[in-house]
């Protein structure tokens, strides 16, 4: 029985006949060099988001909107349009512009992660509606 090379590289399936496998593995190749740079890249923007909760403050990445009748306790004290942050600081958002403004920026207007003393407490101040 004749037994044919295993490729060096894994993934490395040829499709068509007229395919060398040098064109395939150059597409594996770059396939991977791409998913690395978007690694890198997602990375280079989520440190900072993640640094300002190792500083202790809330980096309101996630939130839970008005429901009725509420799934979360947190939903009860919300007026439609409102939305409150299910991160750690229970904030009450406005509207979705408002959480966004907030996500996008979380130092815009620092709030504390309750119970963590790592937070500059002299920076916080309160959120309007809060």
């Amino acid at each position: 029985m004749l037994r044919l090379p295993t490729p060096r590289y894994e993934g490395v399936i040829l499709l068509y006949a007229d395919e060398t496998s040098a064109d395939e593995l150059e597409a594996v190749l770059t396939q991977r060099l791409d998913v690395d740079l978007e690694m890198a890249q997602m990375h280079a923007e989520a440190d900072p988001w993640h640094a300002v909760r190792d500083r202790g403050f809330c980096n309101h990445g996630s939130a839970v909107g008005y429901l009725n009748p509420p799934v979360y306790e947190l939903q009860k004290r919300l007026k439609p349009g409102q939305l409150a942050c299910t991160a750690g600081c229970e904030t009450i958002f406005a509207n979705d512009e408002d959480w966004y403004a907030q996500l996008d920026d979380p130092m815009l207007n620092p709030v504390p992660l309750p119970g963590r003393p790592g937070a500059d407490r002299g920076q916080a101040t309160t959120r309007p509606g809060a």
